[in-house]
């Protein structure tokens, strides 16, 4: 069953367990053509990714839904393959208060042959722009379950 808990007001995080071995997980997370396939609250937005996977490096996800463009950008903060992802996040046209320079840390975790995910979402400006995110954040979730 899927698990979000609010820690701080402005802080998100969230665990996953997904059918798959950690380093297929992290490579879902870490290359373009991956987070193309499931990088997006909803199945019907075409996605498209840029990654330069390295400290410092930027990384870009656009989104197109109908006349709709939207995504994030940021840059790597920590690479530990497979086991940690640390990067900012800054949305684009998500709403009338968006999440800029805001702080994701992804941890990939063993579990019998399966991977834990933990996503911890930080420095949200609102609890309303944390509540979105939360709703973005599981809906990319289910897409990832589906392609792994």
């Amino acid at each position: 069953m899927p698990q979000s808990q609010v820690i701080a007001p402005l802080e998100l995080i969230m665990n996953r367990t997904f059918n798959a071995p950690r380093e297929r997980v992290f490579r879902a997370w870490t290359e373009a053509a991956e987070l193309d396939r499931w990088f997006k609250p909803d199945p019907e937005a075409r996605v498209t990714a840029s990654v330069d996977l390295r400290v410092g490096g930027a990384y870009r996800i656009d989104m197109v839904q109908g006349d709709r463009n939207y995504g994030a950008f940021g840059t790597y903060r920590e690479i530990r393959p497979p086991e940690r992802l640390v990067f900012t996040w800054t949305a684009l046209n998500c709403g009338d208060t968006t999440a800029e320079d805001t702080l994701v840390t992804v941890e990939f975790f063993d579990a019998d042959g399966k991977t834990q995910v933990t996503l911890t979402h930080q420095h949200f400006p609102t609890s309303e722009v944390r509540d979105r995110h939360n709703s973005g954040w599981n809906a990319c979730f289910e897409r990832l379950k589906t392609i792994l």
